[in-house]
């Protein structure tokens, strides 16, 4: 029921702000709109009238942007400003970045998740007026869960695709579900999929003390990294069980968790550091992060069936060539067969399975290799991206 009215209060709060946006400080008089055959020239006439339009309001013709830095915002806006040559818009979703993404000519939203509906107000009110948005679908899997709430983000979605001002892209390739065509327009890969490249090309990767540390406690041992903060999604009990049932694990396998450990995980982190893992309970920096990818042989990226969706640690390892744990019948195994990517694939919460597959890692298998791969993602996606972006 929960999810029911969050997502009637969702839609509810775009229609209030493309209201709010209509009358408050724009709309110069009170007269019937909807009636006037004239309205909406008169509501782009009197939106413009409220935009900036100096030189120093508006910086650039258009905009990628998210509400937030926290996750893989960031990096999405990183990568995605880099190929369309789109300014950075990272700030608090608010009527001063709704007027400067109403101005701008171009807009791409980097996740319209961050704010759906702070997305639904801008994407209607630019549709309105004439101007053409871009956005990026994380979760179109959600449309198609049951529940009434999958049911109103469905149609609403399918509204917006009907919009020929707006183009949705899907994370999720079509691939893996037909249904996805139609709550979105078209899709890409991952961006952390194939965002390296020029770092790849430029050998220019940093080191820190943190990645020298494992590499020197694993003793030639391979390394299995869990990285980020543990959590049920994350499939954390799931692994520190299997070093519980089986702790030998770690005479041939340094395992390795990084990242700041939530209280409810604790227990479990306890199981890891008892089999001889090790943990590192704190927040890392960038540079500890990829630093951490480099010195992995393995990647962790089993999730809990609850979360069924890309993921950008399995994108990074197949950029890296480094071996990634995945569950069976996850849309990211089915996207490692896709890509002929080889990774080992674990039935989730099948310990013995587990165990089994942990002893593999690191054994006679060649290292994956990544070049071709990561290319292939990177031409799809940026071919379809400038394609959108072209449709102003």
């Amino acid at each position: 029921m929960g999810d029911v009215l969050h997502d009637h209060r969702t839609l509810c709060r775009a229609a209030e702000r493309a209201r709010q946006i209509a009358t408050d400080d724009i709309w110069l008089d009170a007269g019937p709109r909807s009636t006037d055959p004239g309205w909406q020239q008169i509501f782009k006439t009197k939106v413009r009238s409220s935009l900036p339009t100096s030189a120093d309001e508006i910086v650039a013709r258009g905009f990628v942007t998210v509400g937030s830095p926290g996750g893989h915002r960031e990096s999405y806006v990183e990568t995605l400003s880099g190929i369309t040559g789109l300014t950075r818009l990272i700030e608090p979703r608010g009527i001063s970045t709704l007027r400067t993404l109403l101005a701008a000519d171009a807009v791409l939203f980097a996740t319209l998740e961050d704010d759906i509906a702070f997305f639904f107000a801008v994407t209607i009110l630019r549709a309105v007026l004439g101007r053409h948005t871009v956005a990026i679908f994380m979760s179109p899997r959600r449309c198609f869960t049951t529940g009434f709430n999958s049911v109103v983000r469905r149609h609403a979605f399918r509204f917006l695709k009907r919009l020929r001002s707006v183009t949705l892209l899907s994370i999720l390739p079509f691939y893996l579900d037909r249904r996805f065509a139609s709550v979105a327009d078209d899709w890409i890969y991952d961006p952390q999929f194939w965002d390296l490249d020029s770092r790849i090309e430029n050998a220019d990767w940093p080191d820190s003390a943190l990645a020298q540390d494992v590499k020197q406690k694993a003793q030639g041992r391979p390394i299995l990294l869990f990285l980020g903060g543990p959590s049920v999604m994350k499939g954390f009990p799931f692994l520190a069980k299997i070093l519980q049932a089986k702790p030998a694990i770690t005479d041939r396998l340094m395992i390795v968790v990084a990242g700041k450990v939530p209280e409810d995980q604790k227990q479990f982190a306890g199981l890891v550091s008892e089999a001889g893992g090790l943990v590192i309970d704190r927040y890392l920096t960038d540079d500890e992060v990829l630093s951490a990818k480099l010195c992995a042989t393995c990647l962790w990226a089993c999730y809990d069936p609850s979360y069924d969706s890309s993921s950008g640690l399995f994108g990074r390892a197949m950029q890296l060539g480094k071996q990634a744990i995945v569950r069976r019948g996850s849309y990211i195994d089915s996207i490692a067969s896709h890509l002929n990517y080889p990774a080992h694939r674990c039935a989730f919460g099948d310990i013995d399975e587990g165990v089994a597959v942990l002893m593999e890692i690191g054994e006679a298998d060649a290292p994956p290799q990544p070049d071709c791969m990561a290319m292939t993602c990177r031409d799809q996606s940026v071919a379809r991206l400038r394609a959108a972006l072209a449709n102003q």
